[in-house]
This record gives C-alpha cells, structure tokens and sequence, in this order.
C-alpha cells in the first residue's frame, strides 16, 4: 500500500477550537473509513497546541528555522511530509478558523525554503451554521497550492451544523465524511 510498498500515512488537522465537536465529529467519521482500508491516521487538533501567528518578519528567507519556539514546526513537519492531507476548519466569519489561520500563515517559513507538500491528495472539511463553507473551503485549496510544486487532488466534505456535536445527527453530513475518508484512501493505497 502506498508509496514503495509501505502504508500510505495521512495526518488529519482540526482547526476547531472546541473538542469534540462538529468538524472534529466530520475528521472522526473519514479517519475512522481510512483506517479501516488500512490508511495510518494522525490525527492533530490545534486547539490542544501552542501555534502563535505569524509575526511577518519578511526575512524567512534567510532564517535557518523561525525563532518562534511552539509546536507549528512540528506540526507543519508532519503535514508537509504525509501522503495525504485532511484540513478541517469551523467557519468563522466566512473563513477558517483562527486556529487554522495562524497554522496556514507560519507555514510562510516552508515556502520561503521551497519546501513543497508530498501528498498526493488532500481532504478538506469545512462546516459552519450559516454561510461561509465555500469561502473556507477557497482558504484551504489557496494553501494547498501555495504549499505544491503539482496539482494535488482536493476533495471537499462538510455543509451547515447547528450547535457542537449535532452534525452526528445529521446523516447526510456524516456520510458526506464517510465519503471523503473512502476517497482519499482510494486516491492514497
């Protein structure tokens, strides 16, 4: 499976702020249809980690790392190694989450250094109570092609919950990411 024979891996990011709710109910229900064909999942919430902005020194360039000492070079470490990607965001004022926000922007470093993405496809959830999913799911592509030196396959998952935790109860929105975890691990094994 995967690359050269061994297991394809992918590390799933929640942006949410909250655990346990519904974006992180959307990431559960794909990593567990990975799993399950034989994918290895990490899974990495943002909200348990210390991931400062971007303080926008414009001179990443000549930085041997960044200077900033939190957990977003590990973080974006994994993510940039992996064979495939799941970003998953709340919508938040009719974009991603700050959580997300801030992950996205310290990745700067990586494309000041061309460090490009290896995965070869990537999920992307986005679910809000009202408007905005298409606007989060323009943020995530955005990075995901800044951060690629090819066309990497995106596949999209999410729609409107109402409060944390109820899009367990929204079958159509479960399945949409039961969906996404079937595809990637086609696109990956």
């Amino acid at each position: 499976m995967g690359t050269m024979g061994t297991q394809a891996r992918v590390v799933a990011v929640i942006g949410s702020p909250r655990r346990g709710g519904n974006t992180e109910l959307l990431v559960e229900a794909a990593v567990a249809e990975l799993e399950a064909r034989g994918v290895s999942c990490e899974v990495v919430r943002l909200a348990e980690l210390s991931v400062a902005p971007c303080l926008g020194h414009d001179d990443c360039a000549s930085r041997q790392a960044c200077f900033q000492q939190d957990d977003a070079e590990d973080v974006l470490a994994a993510l940039f190694a992996a064979d495939g990607l799941i970003l998953a965001s709340p919508v938040f004022f009719q974009s991603v989450s700050a959580q997300m926000k801030a992950l996205i922007d310290r990745s700067f470093f990586q494309y000041c250094k061309a460090v490009r993405l290896r995965a070869r496809a990537v999920g992307l959830v986005a679910v809000g109570a009202g408007s905005g999913i298409e606007d989060a799911f323009d943020v995530l592509r955005r990075f995901v092609t800044l951060s690629s030196d090819r066309d990497i396959q995106a596949l999209t998952a999410g729609g409107f919950a109402g409060p944390s935790g109820s899009a367990a109860e929204n079958q159509e929105l479960m399945a949409d990411a039961r969906r996404l975890g079937r595809e990637l691990a086609e696109a990956l094994v």
